[in-house]
């Protein structure tokens, strides 16, 4: 979906952090990070695997915060008792999107049936910056790509603006 640029918005050059939340997955098998960093090419990312722990989850998020203009996390909010990557960054925020995972739920019904809101999908507001969590699946990755895609300059541009 194009959108027009929104109020004099251009598309800014980004540094982006991705990481994923993962008890098992290591750089060599984190296909979702891998999936993640090619649909966000234009852009500078770097890549880091934390474990399903509120403390990891955290600190790497304020790890080197103020390098990255945005963070997208994949992993970690299902409905398992590990699945804490939302529930963590949510005590942290200062403004939660709601629309952000009702647009990722309503694209993911048609592949992954009821199982598509058994996960959550965010966007938070932290310090400023958006912070973007996708479910783990390789396949919520590009449907997570293309909603971020169509709206990081907006977000962006709203978040930096006087």
């Amino acid at each position: 979906m194009d959108q027009k640029p929104h109020h004099g918005e251009t598309h800014y050059n980004l540094r982006i952090k991705i990481i994923t939340v993962s008890s098992t997955r290591t750089s060599e098998t984190d296909e979702s990070g891998n999936i993640l960093e090619k649909r966000f090419e234009r852009y500078s990312t770097s890549r880091s695997i934390v474990r399903d722990d509120p403390v990891q989850i955290l600190s790497e998020l304020f790890r080197d915060f103020n390098e990255f203009d945005a963070f997208v996390y994949n992993g970690g909010t299902g409905v398992s008792r590990y699945d804490l990557t939302s529930v963590t960054i949510r005590k942290v925020s200062d403004k939660e999107v709601p629309g952000f995972g009702e647009i990722f739920r309503r694209r993911s019904e048609d592949q992954a049936g009821i199982f598509a809101y058994m996960s959550s999908a965010d966007l938070f507001i932290v310090f400023g910056k958006p912070v973007f969590v996708l479910p783990g699946s390789p396949k919520a990755q590009d449907i997570g790509a293309d909603i971020i895609l169509d709206m990081i300059d907006h977000i962006i541009y709203e978040t930096r603006k006087e």
